[in-house]
C-alpha cells in the first residue's frame, strides 16, 4: 500500500556489513564438504555438499566474481526472475528435503540472518527509515517479544523457509507489522502464488481510499448517529485479500467522520488563514496541511505515521488539502 523508496546505496552498505560473516560460513561449508549436524539424541552426521552447490559456493568466494554481492543487492525487479530461475533450474535449492536446501539454510539463515551479533535487525530498519508497515499502513513496525524487548518486524517477501538463499538479500527484507507478517496474513505464502507485489515496486496510485456519506447527525456529529463508509476506490485485490485490508479499513470510519466535520465547518479555510497570519511562527504549506489534516500530508511521508494514506486520499477528496 505504501511504497518503500529504492536506495541502492543502502543495499551496498548492507552487503559490506554481512560480507565477512557470509564468506566465513561459505568457506566453512566448503572446507567441511557440507554441514555437520549434532542431534541431542543421536550421533552427529554430515549433510553432504553436492558438486552443483559446491560450484555455486566457490563462485561466491571467487575474488574476480561479483555473484555474492549481486545476490545480496539484487534489485526488487530482478528478484522475481531470480525466483523463477530457482524454481525452473535449481529445484534442489528450494526443496526442504534436499541437502542443497539444508546447506543453504544453514549458511544464510542459521549462521547469518539469525546471528544478532552481526546482523542487527534494528540497525537494518533504522537505515531504511520507515515507521509504518508498507503492507497495510495501519500499524508501526515494532513489537515486543516475550522478554519485553522492543524489536522490529521484518518480513521476507519471498519466504526464507522456501528460498533460504534469499534470506539476507536486501530488497527481500521488508519492514512490516506483526499482523501482516503472520497471524493469518502473509505467513509463508509465496508471492508468486498469491499475486503480491514487493513494496519496493508498489506505486501509491495503485491504492486509493474514498468514502460514502449517508448520514451524519447534525446535533452531535461526533457522538451521535453516523453512517459513513470507507472503501477502496483503487486497489490491488490480492493485497486486500491477503492482508484483509478492506475489512480492517472499514473499521476506521471514525477518522473519516472527523475529516467530514472539518470540511462542513470550513475548518480548513479558517485554520489555514489563522496559521498563515500567526505572529512568531512561520509555517510552510506542508506543515499547515499536516495540522489541518491531523496526519502527514505529503505522499513522500506516508510511511511515517499509521493511516496517513487514508487521511491524504480522503482529505484531497474533501478539499481539505
Amino acid at each position: 500500500m505504501v511504497p518503500i523508496k529504492i536506495k541502492i546505496q543502502f543495499a551496498e552498505v548492507h552487503f559490506l556489513t554481512i560480507e565477512t560473516l557470509l564468506r566465513h560460513h561459505i568457506q566453512r561449508v566448503i572446507d567441511d564438504g557440507g554441514v555437520w549436524k549434532r542431534p541431542r539424541t543421536s550421533p552427529h552426521y554430515k549433510i553432504g555438499l553436492s558438486q552443483k552447490l559446491l560450484a555455486l559456493l566457490n563462485s561466491f568466494l571467487s575474488p574476480a566474481s561479483t555473484i555474492l554481492r549481486d545476490l545480496i543487492c539484487i534489485s526488487p525487479s530482478d528478484l522475481t526472475q531470480y525466483v523463477e530461475n530457482l524454481n525452473n533450474f535449481h529445484p534442489t535449492y528450494i526443496t526442504k528435503t534436499d541437502n542443497d536446501y539444508k546447506i543453504l539454510y544453514n549458511i544464510f539463515i542459521d549462521s547469518v540472518y539469525d546471528d544478532s551479533t552481526t546482523f542487527s535487525k534494528s540497525d537494518f530498519i533504522n537505515k531504511i527509515d520507515i515507521n509504518t508497515c508498507p503492507y497495510c499502513n495501519r500499524n508501526y513496525i515494532y513489537s515486543v517479544n516475550k522478554r519485553k524487548v522492543v524489536k522490529p518486524e521484518i518480513d521476507h517477501f519471498f519466504p526464507k523457509t522456501i528460498y533460504p538463499i534469499l534470506a539476507v538479500s536486501y530488497f527481500n527484507l521488508i519492514p512490516s507489522c506483526e499482523p501482516c507478517n503472520g497471524l493469518g496474513a502473509k505467513k509463508q505464502n509465496d508471492p508468486r502464488d498469491v499475486g503480491l507485489i514487493n513494496p519496493y515496486l508498489l506505486k501509491a496510485s495503485q491504492f486509493r481510499f474514498s468514502l460514502k456519506i449517508k448520514n451524519v447527525s447534525i446535533i452531535n456529529p461526533l457522538c451521535g448517529k453516523t453512517d459513513i463508509e470507507v472503501f477502496f476506490k483503487g486497489k490491488i485485490q490480492s493485497h486486500c485479500d491477503i492482508f484483509n485490508l478492506e475489512d480492517l479499513y472499514s473499521l476506521h470510519h471514525d477518522h473519516a467522520i472527523e475529516l467530514v466535520i472539518k470540511k462542513r465547518l470550513k475548518y480548513s479555510k479558517n485554520q489555514r488563514a489563522y496559521l498563515n497570519s500567526y505572529n512568531g511562527l512561520k509555517f510552510n504549506k506542508a506543515e499547515i496541511d499536516r495540522m489541518i489534516l491531523g496526519n502527514y500530508s505529503l505522499e513522500s511521508e506516508q510511511h511515517k505515521r499509521p493511516l496517513s494514506k487514508l487521511y491524504q486520499d480522503i482529505g484531497k477528496e474533501l478539499g481539505l488539502l
